[in-house]
C-alpha cells in the first residue's frame, strides 16, 4: 500500500497508508463512533461529501453485503479506518471493501490512530 497523509486546516497532520481508490481529495472531516454498520454509514446520503472516519478500530470484517446497503452507492468522499480486514468472513459477502471503495471511486486512509483524531474533530 501506499503511504498517505490527512492534513487538517489546523495544520495538523495524520501520516498513514492508501487504500480504495487512489487520489487528493478535501471535504468536511467527520466521525462516527458506531461499532458495526459500515455498510449503512458508507452508503448514507447524510453522509454525502463528506470524509468519515471510523473509530472502531476494525472495519471490512463481514465484507459488503448489498442487502444491507442504504442506498444504491456509497455517499462520502472519503473513508478513514484505523485497520481494514483484507479477508472478510461472512457467508453473505459479496466482496471486499477494499475493491468496493476502487469500484466506487472512494479513497481510504488507514493505519492512523482513529480516536486521537476523533478527539481533534470533536473539538
Amino acid at each position: 500500500m501506499n503511504r498517505a497523509v490527512l492534513l487538517l486546516a489546523n495544520g495538523l497532520v495524520f501520516e498513514g497508508k492508501s487504500f480504495g481508490a487512489s487520489g487528493c481529495i478535501t471535504g468536511e472531516a467527520v466521525f462516527t463512533t458506531g461499532m458495526n454498520g459500515y455498510i449503512e454509514t458508507l452508503t448514507d446520503p447524510s453522509y454525502f461529501g463528506q470524509i468519515v472516519t471510523q473509530t472502531f478500530p476494525l472495519i471490512g470484517n463481514y465484507g459488503v453485503i448489498p442487502a444491507d446497503f442504504e442506498s444504491s452507492k456509497i455517499h462520502v468522499r472519503g473513508y478513514i479506518v484505523r485497520s481494514w480486514c483484507e479477508e472478510p468472513s461472512n457467508f453473505r459477502c459479496e466482496k471486499e471493501i477494499n475493491d468496493w471503495l476502487k469500484n466506487q471511486n472512494i479513497t481510504g486512509l488507514y493505519d492512523i490512530d482513529t480516536r486521537a483524531l476523533t478527539k481533534v474533530l470533536r473539538e
